[in-house]
């Protein structure tokens, strides 16, 4: 009996992480053009930082999700704790670095926001929408680190980068 209780819990566990699957699909499907979703402002749901729904990584989504949760919360340093996991799996994850760009942004640490998006952007050649975003998130922090040379940059690259 005990062992039919557990196969109930881990079917309603995973059909409770397929309906929020599709529902963050939904949430991230609404974004303008430069990446930030329509529906919230500063939300850090964005389509570039999903990772292949292959079973490959399938720590690294639990790990996401979670971070996902925790940001939710406003839970900003356990979020941060997080993503730093998901790169000690994989440390060459720039989704994982540039959600980190945008948790250093929330939590006004403006200069590392710009290295960690720039790191996510060495892992992010071939990757166009995630770099735009990077970018975006350099451009906001330099902005207020009053950085006119790098806002510059980032407004340049971000629009060489909406042509792919």
């Amino acid at each position: 009996m005990n062992t039919f209780f557990r196969l109930i819990s881990y079917f309603s566990f995973a059909l409770l992480l397929a309906s929020c699957a599709s529902i963050d699909g939904q949430i991230a499907g609404n974004n303008t053009a430069d990446g930030t979703a329509q529906d919230e402002v500063g939300s850090y749901k964005y389509d570039a930082w999903r990772l292949n729904t292959s079973g490959e990584y399938e720590a690294i989504n639990v790990l996401l999700d979670e971070a996902d949760v925790l940001i939710e919360n406003r839970a900003y340093n356990a979020a941060t704790d997080k993503l730093e996991r998901v790169l000690r799996i994989k440390p060459e994850y720039a989704p994982a670095w540039s959600r980190l760009s945008w948790l250093a942004l929330q939590m006004n640490s403006l200069k590392r926001s710009v290295q960690m998006a720039k790191r996510s952007n060495s892992f992010a050649a071939s990757d166009a929408e995630l770099q735009v975003l990077n970018w975006s998130f350099i451009r906001t922090a330099s902005r207020a680190l009053n950085d006119e040379d790098t806002y510059y940059r980032a407004n340049q690259k971000i629009e060489s980068l909406k042509v792919f």
